[in-house]
């Protein structure tokens, strides 16, 4: 075992010698890669019924390919810019919409507001027309399919698709992107420790770390490849090298190209830019002074290229898709027609109580016949899942002002990126666990860390029931129907 750090705490000068050695960083990864692969099971076989960034990747080389290709322009004749080469192979969670030339003549983009082909048809604008059955008469319908989830995953995929194509197994490719979130999660846990953040001992990391990989809802996420999923641990990935190179803003640079690759794979992901916003506004945890702007500016200005970049990439794809901005899609899931997004929009307060409760104080149902316990495809509590959490609750008095704020700015990061999702017009349905809590996951775990209290035999014992209620998540979860019901326990 290492000595304690002898650097000032925070301090970013003279961090112990914790260097990890490659030795430890394979043996990490393909320990967590083969736990990983032994609970996706049959699951490897092939890609997932819900491949939809395999569809975003084909689509991605197309246009590509058209270019350069006489063929494959010809193939993408008729479609426009980001629509998917082929119709999807089921109908959830595509986006869609109508191009109808009329019998007038007049071309219009939308959807119907029913399911007659006549009637109020809702325009990209959000306008609303009535189209008279005799227009419809002659009419020529085109049906444009398009992946309404961020695309960072889809273009991490695109060599993989160029090469196996349809075939492309999106199972493994989130495996590996988990067991790598286990292997970064130990090395941010292991620099904390070697520059006085947290003073934990290599033992401690390795608890911490087998509690994210293995005792929160990451487990049972990282075993089923499908689009949602594999959206959630890609973005944990990115996650946890912007809080590396984030922390102190010492790599802003890079710290914004890891944000960006975020929020291009999990929109929630653009609210923890507060946290690099925190570190230029209180370098060492005290307010910045004159003399330190121009060094600070220099930081933020590093941080927002990528964003900025990334960003506006983003937004002109939004409106190419859908003549809008800040639409990714998501409003023409099911043609439109999913009624509370009709009714409330995305984001509400109508949704809070639900979503609170499905992250906190949702439960099973125990039973006294086979199955014995019955999950709620809405979720579980998180301190169920994970019952370590629990010690957040209580953590150490601070020591100093720098360790007050740090503490404090790992909160902020945390509701910054919770509260939307509170107010999201879905719980996570379907999931084992609240599924959307992996986006402020790694936050919670470093602020365990940096909790400082000791990880006792009760703490580990936590850690081990976390690890069985998600192992049990991951086994079941789509494998075991009658563990499951579409029922909201309360």
């Amino acid at each position: 075992m290492t000595s304690q750090p002898t650097s000032t705490p925070h301090s970013e000068t003279s961090p112990t010698d914790r260097r990890v050695s490659w030795q430890w960083m394979v043996g990490i990864f393909l320990l967590a890669l083969a736990v990983f692969a032994a609970f996706s099971g049959d699951r490897l076989k092939g890609p997932s019924p819900d491949n939809h960034f395999v569809y975003l990747a084909h689509t991605y080389n197309q246009m590509i390919a058209a270019t350069f290709s006489e063929e494959a322009a010809a193939a993408r004749e008729g479609l426009v810019a980001f629509e998917l080469d082929r119709e999807p192979h089921h109908r959830n969670d595509w986006a869609s919409y109508r191009e109808i030339e009329l019998r007038s003549g007049e071309v219009v983009k939308g959807n119907w507001a029913g399911r007659a082909q006549h009637g109020e048809f809702k325009l990209l604008s959000g306008e609303v027309m009535e189209i008279p059955r005799a227009e419809m008469r002659g009419a020529e319908q085109t049906r444009r399919y398009f992946v309404s989830f961020p695309p960072g995953p889809g273009f991490l995929m695109m060599p993989l698709v160029a090469i196996w194509g349809w075939e492309t197994n999106d199972v493994l490719f989130t495996i590996v992107f988990a067991a790598l979130n286990v292997l970064l999660m130990f090395l941010l846990l292991e620099r904390l420790s070697a520059t006085g953040v947290t003073e934990r001992s290599r033992s401690d990391n390795l608890w911490l770390t087998a509690l994210f990989g293995f005792g929160t809802v990451h487990l049972w996420c990282a075993v089923l490849g499908q689009v949602w999923f594999t959206a959630l641990v890609v973005g944990i990935t990115f996650t946890l090298g912007y809080i590396y190179f984030g922390l102190h803003a010492r790599r802003p640079f890079l710290a914004g190209v890891c944000l960006a690759l975020g929020f291009a794979t999990r929109t929630p992901l653009v609210f923890s830019a507060i946290f690099f916003f925190l570190m230029v506004a209180f370098p060492e945890g005290k307010l910045v002074v004159p003399s330190q702007y121009k060094a600070q500016l220099k930081k933020l200005v590093l941080f927002c290229i990528p964003c900025l970049a990334v960003g506006l990439s983003l937004l002109f794809m939004n409106y190419v898709r859908f003549e809008s901005f800040t639409e990714f899609g998501h409003r023409y899931l099911a043609e439109g027609r999913i009624g509370r997004i009709v009714e409330y929009g995305l984001f509400h307060w109508h949704f809070l109580g639900k979503n609170l409760s499905a992250a906190f104080t949702l439960m099973p149902e125990l039973q006294t016949s086979y199955p014995y316990v019955v999950v709620s495809r809405h979720g579980m509590s998180l301190l169920l899942t994970t019952p370590a959490f629990a010690y957040l609750l209580w953590p150490r008095e601070r020591r100093d002002a720098g360790e007050r704020f740090l503490h404090r700015a790992l909160w902020a990061t945390v509701a910054a990126i919770a509260i939307p999702g509170f107010l999201y017009q879905n719980t996570g349905y379907e999931q084992f666990g609240y599924r959307f809590s992996l986006d402020f996951t790694a936050y919670l775990i470093v602020l365990l860390a940096v909790g400082r209290r000791p990880l006792t035999r009760l703490f580990k014992a936590c850690v081990v029931a976390g690890f069985a209620v998600n192992a049990f998540g991951a086994i079941t979860f789509k494998r075991m129907a009658e563990f499951y019901s579409n029922r909201f326990f309360v």
